[in-house]
């Protein structure tokens, strides 16, 4: 008799388990489903010179991974570089050159690095000025460069100037600013009668800008090369490198005067 009760027993406290069982895997799958239809936030810390491009990348991105929210973060590929170094918040860094991303990721701190666009320098200058080169500058009048340590064109405006004997001559009317496109308002606003920014700073809107006059395209000893990579472990970090590869980005940037 009181091995029925026992068994009994155990058939009522089986059936009461297997039903919060039941139970728990009901709300796992509801918490599971609940998570995949939440908001994810990615941070793209990306050069100046990409303000405009990205904004399209980023709808073609986000048809695919529309619970996505993107903020992105523009300024000298140095200083974001910086940024990251000193522990910002950011899973992509897109750069405007190769150094910065590879000196973060000799330190750990990028990986899934990828070279994803090509562009060119320009000397631009006052619309209404009849400049051919930086020798044809007279008096008090300004050269703008991007910060040479913190901004990519800038290096490659030095450089340049440099490997053309041009750099003493021109040295003491130079003006820095924070970024290209900090450079081109300077010469918008006749801050500075000529400076060095991007081919695809000539653009806006896909429609080419008439506030300035593009000189000349420069000849550079390397080709100026735009490189990323993912800064953090988030899987839509990956999932944006992956996206930089395919072919409708590639149009995008190409698009946006970029050679991709």
């Amino acid at each position: 008799m009181k091995m029925k009760h026992i068994l009994a027993l155990m058939i009522a406290l089986c059936i009461v388990l297997a039903g919060c069982s039941s139970s728990n895997d009901s709300k796992d799958s509801k918490k599971e489903s609940s998570d995949n239809g939440k908001k994810q936030e990615m941070q793209i810390s990306a050069a100046a010179s990409l303000t405009d491009v990205t904004k399209e990348l980023e709808k073609e991105f986000k048809k695919d991974h529309k619970n996505v929210d993107i903020k992105f973060n523009y300024g000298g590929s140095g200083a974001l570089k910086k940024q990251i170094e000193s522990g910002a918040s950011v899973d992509v860094f897109m750069s405007a050159n190769t150094k910065d991303v590879d000196a973060l990721k000799d330190k750990d701190k990028a990986h899934d690095t990828y070279k994803y666009a090509k562009n060119s320098l320009v000397l631009v200058g006052d619309k209404n000025a009849d400049l051919k080169s930086v020798k044809d500058l007279k008096g008090n009048e300004k050269l703008a460069l991007g910060e040479e340590k913190t901004v990519p064109a800038g290096k490659y405006a030095k450089q340049y100037l440099e490997d053309n004997n041009l750099y003493d001559s021109v040295k003491d009317k130079i003006v820095y600013a924070k970024d290209v496109k900090q450079v081109l308002n300077y010469v918008e606003k006749g801050n500075a009668q000529a400076g060095f920014v991007y081919k695809t700073d000539l653009y806006k809107q896909n429609k080419k800008i008439d506030s300035v006059k593009e000189i000349k395209e420069v000849e550079l000893k390397k080709p100026i090369t735009y490189e990323a990579g993912a800064t953090s472990d988030k899987k839509l970090a990956k999932e944006w490198m992956d996206f930089l590869k395919s072919d409708k980005a590639k149009k995008i940037l190409k698009d946006y005067h970029f050679a991709a």
